[in-house]
Formats: structure tokens, sequence, C-alpha cells
């Protein structure tokens, strides 16, 4: 007797099979959550000098493709042509070499120009910081408070400097050599992590024609043509979604940062090199940014000198203003293709989740998710007929008041947030740069 098999019934019996494992493997991962977590850890520390390549290599591109398209060019007036192999190899090597020695200039001359700002204005802070508590105790005696008030104030300062005391008290020398000698072997690692992470940026840039290829090849011979245009399209999304977000806050921190320094300086304010810092560097964390760096900043100005606190609350007020309606906008535009309120939902689940990394990126991530999810529902809406445009359904009472769409016209490509999906290769960037 053969036996016949329902291919309908398999097939459910396949996806209960696969739904059940998932949810297993769901449970036990999610059940030892803190070693899964240290594991992820683990394994990101081994990788992170690819990493640091990766990203390395992400900053140096602009650069090395500026600087093969000049080569390109020089190439081409001379008389006497050279091979396209030869040629092609050469524009890579100078391109690369370029980029690595803007890179590394770069470096060399923001920290030690940092560094040593830094270094004067906590220098110039720390002899200071016995008559700032004076000042405060002193303020605290004239201020008419309530018994209560004063005395809880008295027992939290009292409390700060006896747990100071004590910690310096029961101090351990080993421990405190322990302490040292494991922060120097972080900095050592991370030293060493950086500089091959360079080394790693170079052979990405080199062979990033191969490894672009590679895996564009894997993809087509995994995926059928659908899918595979389809995560084609979805990482040329995500490679310009962060490439102009990235490169955008940076450029708007730095802007900032040189900004509040050269205001610092005009209104004779101190610590202007620590101050404009912590402005710059908070300032890449969207929404929450200039608030985290706006308030110590007012605190040590408070303590020195209460005017100077005044006057750098209202400098911060208007230059968020200038930086929110002008400077960012100009540097990042509409290029997101997500509304305010979901800026702050992305800083809050992603930074509670990763903490300051989940804050500076978590946003582009969320932008890419929003835009898959966006491009699902929109797909889905389009096989029904239905409009895609959002407003059509605020006053929507019942599905019948929809108006249907009788040839409907739908791409992969989300319809609000407007990606391009036109596939241009680096010749044609160039040519646009040219035109």
């Amino acid at each position: 007797m053969k036996l016949h098999r329902n291919e309908k019934f398999f097939k459910w019996g396949l996806t209960a099979f696969l739904a059940f494992v998932a949810c297993a493997l769901f449970w036990i991962v999610f059940s030892n959550l803190s070693g899964f977590y240290d594991l992820i850890m683990k394994f990101f520390g081994i990788i992170s000098p690819i990493l640091y390549g990766c990203l390395f290599a992400y900053f140096m591109n602009p650069v090395m493709k500026v600087t093969m398209k000049l080569m390109r060019k020089l190439l081409d007036k001379r008389k006497k042509p050279m091979k396209e192999k030869t040629a092609e190899r050469l524009c890579t090597s100078v391109s690369v070499v370029v980029s690595v020695i803007v890179f590394l200039l770069a470096i060399c001359a923001l920290l030690p120009l940092v560094g040593q700002a830094l270094y004067n204005s906590v220098a110039e802070l720390l002899p200071k910081l016995e008559g700032y508590y004076l000042t405060i105790v002193e303020k605290l005696n004239g201020l008419k408070l309530d018994v209560e008030v004063a005395d809880w104030l008295y027992e939290v300062i009292e409390s700060i400097l006896s747990s100071l005391q004590t910690w310096l008290s029961e101090l351990d020398v080993w421990s405190l050599l322990g302490d040292v000698t494991s922060s120097v072997t972080s900095v050592v690692v991370g030293i060493f992590n950086a500089i091959v992470g360079i080394i790693a940026a170079v052979y990405i840039l080199v062979y990033k024609k191969k490894l672009c290829s590679q895996a564009k090849k894997i993809t087509i011979a995994l995926f059928t043509t659908s899918h595979a245009n389809r995560i084609f399209e979805v990482s040329r999304r995500t490679n310009r979604i962060f490439g102009d977000y990235v490169i955008g806050k940076l450029i708007d921190a730095l802007l900032v940062g040189v900004i509040t320094y050269i205001v610092m300086l005009i209104l004779g304010m101190p610590y202007a090199p620590l101050i404009s810092v912590i402005i710059a560097v908070t300032n890449i964390i969207p929404f929450f940014g200039p608030f985290l760096g706006a308030i110590p900043s007012t605190l040590l100005l408070l303590i020195d000198k209460p005017i100077n606190a005044v006057y750098f609350v209202i400098f911060v007020i208007i230059l968020q203003m200038i930086d929110g309606y002008i400077i960012e906008n100009r540097i990042l535009g509409e290029k997101l293709g997500i509304s305010d309120f979901w800026v702050l939902t992305s800083i809050l689940i992603f930074g509670g989740i990763f903490g300051f990394g989940g804050m500076l990126l978590g946003v582009p991530v969320f932008a890419v998710i929003y835009s898959l999810i966006s491009d699902g529902i929109d797909r889905r809406l389009a096989k029904k007929r239905y409009p895609l445009a959002t407003d059509q359904y605020y006053t929507l009472q019942c599905v019948e008041d929809l108006p249907v769409d009788p040839a409907p016209n739908y791409s992969f490509a989300s319809m609000e947030p407007g990606y391009d999906m036109n596939v241009e290769t680096e010749e044609e960037y160039e040519e646009d740069d040219e035109a």
C-alpha cells in the first residue's frame, strides 16, 4: 500500500514544528539572558578590531573616492595612456594612501589640541574645588531655609564627605594597583585594536570592490531574484541612511562645539575648552544630548560665577534653536523619514538596551526598521488596492469608506520616506559629481 503525503498538512506540521523550536530557543536564550549577553559581548570583543576597521573604512571611503576621481583625471591627461589594470592599481594605491594619511592627520591634529585644552581646564578646576565647596556651604548658611531642609542638606553633604573619608582610609594599595593595571591594560588593548583596525581598514578599502562583489554573488546564489533585489535595495537604503546621519551628526557636533568655544572666549567665561567639548560630544545624541551637556556645564559656571551661568543658559537656548532649525536641517534635511516622536522612542529603546552607543546609533537603525515596516504595510495595502497616503486614514470610520485604486502601482521602495531604488555604480556617482 502506497502512502500519499498531503502537502497542505505537511506544510502545516512543519510550520508548527519550526514555531515550537523557535519558541524553545527563545525561552532558552532569555532564561539565560545574562550568560547569552556576556557571550555576545565576548564575541564582539574578539572581532572589535574588524569592527573598528569597518568604521574607519567608512569614514575614509569619501576621501578615497575624491582622490580616485582626481587621479583618473590626471591619468587621462597623459599623452601616453597607461594600461587599464595598471592605472586602476595606481589609482587605488594612491587613493588608499591619501585617505589613510588624511585620517591619521585628522586624529593627530585633534587629539593633542583637544587633550591639551582639556588638561588645562581640569588643571585649572582642581585647585578650586575646595573653594567651591566652601562657597556652597557659605551660600547654604546665608539662605533662610526651613530647619528640616537645612538639616537634610547638611546630612547629605556630611554623608558624602564621610563616605569619601572612609573610602580613602580603607583603600587597599594592592587593589588600587590592580585597578590601575586593568585600566592600563584596557587602554593598551584599545590602542592595539585601533591600530589593527586601521590596518583592517586599508585592506577593506583595497578589496572593497571584490568584497562587495562576493557579497552580491553569495546573495544571488542563496536567494531568489526578487529577494536578492530586495536585499540589495535595503542595503543601499541602510548605507545611505547611516552615511548621511553619522557624517551629518559629526559635522553638526563639530560646528556646535566650535561656536560654543568662540562665544565663551568672547564673553570671557572660564573652562571654555572643557565645556565646548562636553557640548560637542553630547550634541551627537539627538533630543536629550543638548540637555545632558548643558546641565553640568551650567552647574560648573554657576559655582564659579552665577551671572556666567545665566548668560550660558541663554546662549545654549539660542544655539539649540539655531542648530535645530537651521544648521541641522541644512546638513541632515529630511533624510531619515521619521518624525520627532519616533526619534524620541528610538533613543529611549536603544539607549536603555545598549547604553550610550544605542543613543548614538539607535535613530538610524530605527529609521531603517521603520522604512521596512512601512514597505510591508504599503505592499499589503497596494495588493488590496487601498490608498497609500497616511492622511486619508485619519477621518476613516469603516473600511468601506476608503477609495479603491483601479490599477495599483507599487514597488519595493516605501512611498513616504521616498528612498531611491536606482542602482548607481561608482562611475555614475562620479558623473553626477561632475555635473
